[in-house]
């Protein structure tokens, strides 16, 4: 895949999880109207302020590449520096033997960057990898969940179901946090 493929991808993946779509929905059915009013409280934010959530995967000849935010639901503001923390867990949610490093040869990570997020801003960064199979002999790695925490080095870890199908790589790359998405390699 190229670069510029792959750029488009993610650009697609990103208005998807923001809810774009350039397809017209259907009209819906007549259908009878709800008569209790919708919930206006938001959902009850972690104790320490912050929510991490993954977006969809874009998949696209062997390369896997995963956004995921962290948004500051407290009240104050909160500080980043760094990579998330990441581990890849099984269906029981135990850790995979999985090699997370910084960046990828996939998308270009300028590094950490001191974050500041006030109440209701986030922060990105991405998950590459692919899922290639070069060992026959060892079978593939498929984690089912991922533990994300807002630091490499503690944090309460945020659980997300997702297919992690590594193959026989047993790698995960991962960029740091930054207000904007990192920038496809060109």
């Amino acid at each position: 895949m190229t670069r510029t493929a792959l750029a488009a991808a993610l650009a697609v993946t990103a208005l998807a999880a923001a809810g774009c779509s350039s397809a017209p929905e259907p009209k819906a059915q007549s259908e009878p109207k709800p008569t209790a009013k919708p919930s206006r409280t938001a959902p009850a934010c972690p104790e320490d302020g912050v929510v991490i959530k993954g977006l969809p995967v874009n998949a696209a000849m062997g390369t896997r590449a995963m956004g995921i935010t962290l948004t500051n639901c407290g009240t104050r503001p909160y500080k980043i520096n760094g990579y998330p923390g990441v581990s890849v867990l099984d269906e029981h949610r135990k850790p995979l033997d999985v090699k997370i490093a910084h960046g990828s040869d996939i998308v270009d990570d300028v590094g950490p960057e001191p974050l500041t997020l006030k109440p209701g801003e986030h922060a990105t960064a991405v998950l590459m990898w692919r899922n290639r199979v070069t060992d026959v002999t060892g079978g593939a790695v498929n984690g089912a969940y991922l533990a994300l925490t807002p630091a490499e080095d503690g944090g309460r870890p945020q659980t997300v179901r997702e297919l992690v199908d590594l193959g026989s790589t047993g790698k995960l790359g991962v960029t740091a946090w930054h207000r904007e998405g990192p920038k496809p390699r060109r």
